[in-house]
This record gives structure tokens, sequence and C-alpha cells, in this order.
């Protein structure tokens, strides 16, 4: 039997119990269409001024631009286009649709953060769905309004992501999804349809695996680890359940990865170097100075203070022997590894806390649930404990959403649009000019010069191990450029400190964050 906190059977009888699902279940439907609706008003909304324009949107919106201007898969670059680099961050699922848009319009960070909204609307309703079928409509209701409220940052928080051209919403989505088919697939019998849902729900964990990289090592340990605790414990999950989902999983990641080998060419052993040092820094860290940082995202998130308690609260669900506890432990354990590899193997930036900071929400609701529940029949230190708790939780989410919300409304500008229409109008499109700030290169149409891949990699080491990067990492002036761009992530990484000291350099140009040199010969 479900343990719903909010499905208690009624004293007045079986007929009025009916009534009463199907008016909670039609305020459940109704709060979906209010929330989606509301969600792609703050989607579109002053579209791209916040968040402001950075690198890594620059990459994926750049990968995108040469698919519809040149039919390949590559970064643009005033050398060549640099196929199959590593540094696209973002699958074909994701890229293919914002080249199509592209081939019809003009390329521009705005155009593409817009074919994201799809991908955040069927996120946040495969969210809302399972949280209703984990804690019931009411806890799933409060679960994603505070998901919507956000965790305090832009790149731990869904709204913020999904204002921006990145993959960790469409990849959550297609993870939400599969999990989804997975779990209706553990109330049928093994059979034909059984193994319908079971491919279903490894295609689209799949999906999700080719769309972003921290998600191609999450499903495979997850299914691993949830088939050894069923062998354990649970011994209700058909082997052939893990084998037909995890095999279509791997094998679309492993197409994937296959198609870029192939389309990489010559470039194929160069990136796989770089994709190895990528792996190393990012995905296998496993570095003690990078846990400060992981700790620093918790505390600052306050994660510690809503999110342990709701993933507590969830393996009370997964402890039970039943249905009931297998359907939370199949959902749980994404979060929880999410979680592991977070704090213990990445280098700690809050960007890569948005999974589980995302998944602990579903949770959320059945513990405030529960804790109100237990605040109306308790008397003394525990109600005055439990009546500080919510308040604390609910005024973190009151404040965290109305934060959200003033940012979206009042976005500071950060001079991208003036930047890119001063290189329109006064810099010749065969002018070579060295930069790292990739969003130029989707609207500039310029001769952009940037640092390898490789180079990027040893920077951000440099960065998240809190040490000034070397002076001689990358030499700006060695590539020739006529003018040097300047913007957030060449401030961040220090990279052109040497040559802006230079007297070789003028500053002609200064809109926002962004600052063009001229390079005196």
């Amino acid at each position: 039997m479900n343990d719903r906190r909010d499905e208690h059977p009624l004293p007045v009888g079986g007929a009025v119990l009916r009534v009463w699902r199907t008016i909670i279940g039609d305020v459940s439907n109704i709060f979906i269409i209010i929330g989606a609706t509301t969600l792609a008003v703050l989607l579109l909304m002053n579209q791209p001024l916040h968040p402001q324009p950075w690198f890594d949107e620059g990459l994926n919106a750049g990968a995108a631009a040469m698919i519809a201007r040149a039919g390949v898969y590559a970064l643009p670059d005033a050398d060549s286009p640099r196929i199959s680099d590593p540094a696209i961050q973002t699958g074909p699922i994701v890229l293919i649709p914002i080249a199509l848009v592209y081939k019809l319009l003009t390329p521009s960070i705005a155009l593409a953060r817009l074919v994201i909204v799809p991908f955040a609307l069927i996120a946040f309703v495969t969210f809302a769905v399972l949280a209703r079928r984990l804690t019931g409509p009411w806890s799933a209701i409060l679960a994603t309004v505070c998901m919507m409220a956000g965790a305090g940052g832009i790149f731990n928080s869904f709204v913020p992501m999904g204002r921006m051209v990145l993959g960790e919403v469409a990849a959550l989505a297609y993870l939400l999804l599969g999990l989804l088919i997975w779990i209706r697939a553990l109330r049928l019998p093994s059979g034909q349809q059984a193994w319908t849902y079971w491919l279903f729900s490894g295609l689209a964990w799949g999906l999700a695996m080719t769309t972003k990289s921290q998600v191609l090592i999450l499903v495979p340990v997850a299914l691993a680890t949830l088939f050894v605790l069923d062998r354990i414990y649970y011994r209700q999950l058909k082997p052939a359940a893990i084998i037909v989902s995890g095999s279509a999983a791997v094998g679309c990641a492993a197409a994937w990865y296959g198609a870029q080998f192939v389309i990489a060419g010559d470039r194929a052993p160069a990136n796989l170097n770089v994709l190895r040092e990528g792996f190393q820094l990012h995905i296998a860290a496993f570095e003690p100075h990078y846990w400060r940082n992981a700790l620093g995202v918790l505390w600052r998130s306050a994660w510690w203070l809503w999110g342990a308690p709701a993933l507590l609260w969830g393996l009370r669900q997964a402890w039970q022997r039943t249905e009931h506890g297998l359907t939370h432990a199949s959902v749980l354990i994404f979060p929880s590894l999410s979680l592991l590899w977070f704090t213990v193997f990445s280098i700690g930036w809050e960007r890569y806390a948005f999974y589980f900071t995302t998944l602990s929400f579903l949770w959320l609701g059945g513990i405030l649930s529960d804790g109100w529940q237990h605040l109306r029949r308790s008397i003394g230190a525990r109600r005055w404990f439990l009546g500080l708790y919510i308040a604390m939780v609910t005024g973190l989410f009151v404040w965290n959403g109305l934060t959200m919300i003033a940012h979206i409304v009042q976005p500071k500008e950060s001079g991208y649009a003036a930047m890119v229409q001063f290189l329109q109008r006064h810099i010749s499109p065969e002018a070579i000019i060295a930069t790292w700030e990739w969003e130029i290169a989707v609207e500039a149409h310029h001769r952009l010069r940037h640092p390898q891949t490789s180079v990027t990699n040893a920077a951000t080491r440099f960065i998240m191990s809190r040490r000034r990067p070397p002076d001689d990492l990358y030499d700006a002036f060695q590539t020739n450029p006529e003018y040097i761009l300047v913007g957030a992530f060449a401030d961040w990484v220090g990279v052109y400190h040497e040559e802006l000291r230079s007297e070789r350099v003028q500053k002609i140009a200064e809109n926002g964050i962004y600052r063009l040199y001229r390079v005196i010969p």
C-alpha cells in the first residue's frame, strides 16, 4: 500500500472519499496548468538580460550556429572550425533544434534561449507529476512551488537555468520522464508491456546521458546500485528491467560518442586527450581542495536546512519493503549519488549541484506536510521547534522566489548587445579579435580567436583550486590579434592581465562588462 500523507481515508465513507480524491486530483492538474503558464512567463520575460549571456552559453549556441551556417558540428574560430570539440557541453537533442531555428532566423542568444523553454516546461510537468506520485497532490504542490522559487543561486535553481542555453534542464526533463515511465513499469507484471516501458525509460535516460556528461555517469551507476539494493533488500525487480533499460540508455550514449569520434576525423586523437583532461577535472577530480567549494555551495544554498531533511524523509519512505518503498528508492538513488559525486569527485562548482538540489525538492513537500500535521498535534518544545523549522523553510523560499522574480523583472544590463552592435558597426568582419567571451561569437560574425580548450581546462583547475593562473598560461600576442575583447570570463580567469598592462594595447570601447582594446603593431 502507498503511504501517501495526503491520502488518509476519510471517516465519512467511500463515496465522499472518491469525490474528495477527484477534487484534489483536479486541483493538482489545475495547479500544473497554472504553474506551467507562470513558468513560461518567467522564462520569456526580459530575455536575454537575466542571466547575462556568458561563456558556456556561447559554446552551445556557437556550435548550433556552426551547424546552421556550415553544416558542421564544431565551434567557430578564426583559424578553422574546431570539429567535435569536447568543450561543446550539450548534446544533439538541444543543439539540433537550435540549429533548425537558426536556419530560419538570425542566430542569437535570445533565440537559442527560446528553444530551451519547451524543455523547461516538460521538466516542470514531469517533476510535478512525479512529486504527486511520490507524496500526494498537496505535498506535490508545495514541492513544485519551492522548486520554482529555487535554491538561491543562478546555477542551482530551476528557473534561471531554464532561461539559459545550457543542457541541464533538457537533461533533467528526460531524466524525470524516464523515472515516470520506470515507476509505471513497477506496477506491471513481467511481459511485453513491461518490456516496452523498460525500453522507453532507458531511451529517455539515454537522451539525458547524451545531453549532459554528469548524467552520463549518473544513470548507469544508479541502475547498478538499484539492482544491488533490490537483490539485497527489496527483491521485487526483474533483472530484465535493469538490463533492458540500462542497455537502451548506454546504447544511446555509446552511439552519440561514437558518432562524435567519427565526425572528428583527424582531430579525434587530440579531442580524446582534451576529453580525458576534462573528465579528470570535472567528473573524477577527487581533490580535497575542491571539497571546500562543494561545502560552500551546500552552506550558501541552505541545502542542509531543507534538502538533507527532505532526502532523509524520502529515505524513510524507501525503507519500506513494498512497492511504495521501491518506488521511492528508484528515485532517491539519483539525487543521493549526484550529491556524493558533487561533494567528493567534482570541482564543487554551483552548477554541478543542480541535479541533486532540484531532485531534493521532490520530498520537501512531504516533510513540510508531515511537519504541519505534527505541529497541530504537538505541545511544548516540540511544537515550538516544528513551528520554527517550517517558518524558516517557508521564509527561505519566499525570499528566494521574490529575489529571483526581482532579478527577472529588473535585470541589470551587461552591455552584451551594445558591444555586439559596436563590433558590427565599427570593426571590420575580417579583423582578428582575441577573446574568451564565446557568447560574442554567436552574433558578431567576426574572426574571433579563442584559447584552446586545454588552456581553458588548465585555467579552470587553477581558479577552482583558489590559485592564480600563471601569467604564461596564455599569450594572446602570439596569435597576432588586431583587437582583444575582454568580458566576464576573461576577468574571472585573469588571462589577459599581462597584455592589458602592456603599452601595446589601447582601449577603444567599453560597454557594461565588455572592453575592446586595439593592439598597436
